[in-house]
C-alpha cells in the first residue's frame, strides 16, 4: 500500500513541475514580446489634408422675410396690415308722414289729397308728383297714398294719415246767468249766415277750394261765386267749394 502512495505522490510532483515549467515559459515569452514592442519603431503614415469647405454667401435679410411673416407668435410682423372694418353711417331718421285731411277723386280732375306737414299746419291739395316737406307724393287712390323719401317707397293707408287727436273745444256755456236776469238776444241772421262761411285754401287746380274748419254753413251755400258741396266718403264727409256756374 505504501508503494502505491509513493507512486501517486511522484506522479503529482511530475504534473506540478510540468505546469510550473509551462507557466514560466508563457511568462518569459510575454516579457519578450513587451520588450520587442517597446524598442520597435513605426514609419509615419502620410495623412492627406482636409478638403476646403464650400463658400458661404453673405446673409441678406430679404431671404428671411417669409420666416418673419409666418411667425405664428408675432402676427403683427405681417406687412399686410389688416384695417378695422369701417362702420356704416347710422341710417337717417325717417321724418313723420304728412297729415291727411281728405281725398277728392273726380273724372277729368287729377287725383287730389289734402295734406299738411303737421296736424295744425296749413292745408293744401296735392297731386301725384308734388312734394310736401321731405316727402314726394307718388300716387293716391281712395284707400292708399304712396310716398317716396330717400329713394324708398312707402305705402300708407289714408285713414292712418288722418290726425285723430281730439280737438279741445272751449265751453260755449259761460257762467250761469243770475236768477231773474234777462237772457241775451239770439241773432237769427248770424246763425243763417255764419261769419266764417266761405271757401278756404286752393286745392291745387280745377277751381276747387277747401272748407274752413269752423265753417258750419250747409251744402249748397254760395259765397263769392263758389258753391259749397258736402259728399259722404268711407272716411267721413268730404267738403269742398266749386264754381257755382
Amino acid at each position: 500500500m505504501s508503494g502505491k502512495l509513493r507512486l501517486l505522490d511522484l506522479a503529482l510532483l511530475v504534473v506540478a513541475g510540468f505546469l510550473f515549467w509551462q507557466l514560466r515559459r508563457e511568462w518569459v515569452g510575454s516579457q519578450a514580446r513587451d520588450l520587442a514592442l517597446l524598442h520597435s519603431t513605426l514609419a509615419a503614415a502620410r495623412v492627406p489634408g482636409l478638403s476646403p469647405l464650400d463658400r458661404v454667401d453673405a446673409l441678406t435679410a430679404a431671404e428671411y422675410a417669409d420666416v418673419a411673416m409666418k411667425n405664428l407668435f408675432s402676427q403683427d410682423r405681417n406687412p399686410n396690415v389688416i384695417l378695422d372694418p369701417v362702420k356704416p353711417p347710422p341710417p337717417k331718421p325717417q321724418p313723420p308722414f304728412p297729415v291727411a285731411h281728405g281725398v277728392m277723386l273726380w273724372d277729368g280732375v287729377p287725383p287730389t289729397i289734402v295734406l299738411s306737414e303737421k296736424a295744425d299746419g296749413p292745408q293744401r291739395g296735392y297731386h301725384p308728383g308734388d312734394s310736401i316737406g321731405p316727402w314726394k307724393l307718388v300716387s293716391v287712390d281712395p284707400s292708399y297714398a304712396d310716398f317716396e323719401w330717400d329713394g324708398k317707397d312707402f305705402k300708407k293707408r289714408i285713414d292712418e294719415l288722418i290726425d285723430r287727436t281730439p280737438i279741445a273745444v272751449a265751453s260755449a256755456s259761460g257762467p250761469a246767468a243770475p236768477q231773474g236776469a234777462a237772457l241775451p238776444k239770439t241773432d237769427v241772421k248770424a246763425l243763417s249766415n255764419p261769419a266764417h262761411a266761405g271757401p278756404g285754401v286752393d286745392l291745387g287746380g280745377g277751381g276747387f277750394k277747401g272748407c274752413l274748419a269752423d265753417d258750419s254753413s250747409p251744402t249748397g251755400t254760395v259765397v263769392d261765386g263758389m258753391k259749397k258741396v258736402i259728399t259722404a266718403t268711407p272716411f267721413g264727409q268730404n267738403c269742398h267749394w266749386e264754381s257755382a256756374k
